[in-house]
């Protein structure tokens, strides 16, 4: 009798499929979430002067037309993604995309700006060896400010839930020591959401 083998779950594979077939990047880039997000950030943008942004995880765009980005490249691992965002923002100047690839990315300063953010994108990645190189590629875009939104949990397990792993993120960025946390800040709609904001500044 054969063991019984499970096959890990494909997260891009998973978000391919889900943007090519006409989905979304979920409730948390609409409604109250996004406008909760979009405060934070847009406030936290003017309030530092940030002029460029980095965005790993660009989704469906939805979250983006929220934003008052200056001069943006976003970045996400389906290519159905970056279609969608090249052609919602087909004639805006100031925003670029580009596929990612955790696997085949090597960043050695060319790709850099005052503020990189990741929202809602760590916890759906549910391969190892790509949570951390992610974190590393985000990172290596050597910009003054580090913005995540992400669930700050204790825990490395995976969740019962297949698009989801917990981490304890915390933990994670002690290797980035260039960088310190300089603020967090809550989710402001808990009953919709367990993602907070970890600010990170470079010192």
């Amino acid at each position: 009798m054969s063991e019984h083998v499970t096959t890990p779950f494909d997260y891009k594979a998973y978000w391919e499929n889900n943007y090519a077939q006409g989905g979304t990047s979920g409730s948390g880039s609409y409604g109250v979430l996004a406008d909760f997000k979009a405060e934070v950030i847009n406030t936290f943008m003017k309030d530092n002067s940030i002029q460029s942004v980095i965005e790993f995880g660009c989704g469906d765009g939805n979250q983006l037309s929220l934003m008052h980005y200056k001069q943006y490249l976003g970045l996400d691992v389906a290519s159905s993604s970056i279609d969608l965002c090249a052609q919602r923002f087909e004639t805006d100047h100031t925003k670029s995309f580009l596929t990612y690839n955790p696997r085949h990315f090597m960043n050695k300063a060319f790709f850099t700006s005052d503020l990189v953010v990741c929202l809602d994108v760590l916890y759906h990645i549910t391969d190892p060896y790509d949570f951390r190189k992610t974190l590393d590629d985000i990172f290596s875009c050597n910009a003054k400010y580090v913005l995540l939104y992400t669930r700050i949990t204790g825990s490395d397990e995976p969740s019962i839930v297949p698009t989801i792993r917990d981490r304890d993120i915390l933990q994670h960025l002690e290797a980035y020591q260039a960088y310190r946390i300089v603020q967090t800040i809550e989710q402001k709609h808990k009953e919709l959401s367990s993602a907070s904001f970890i600010i990170l500044q470079k010192f």
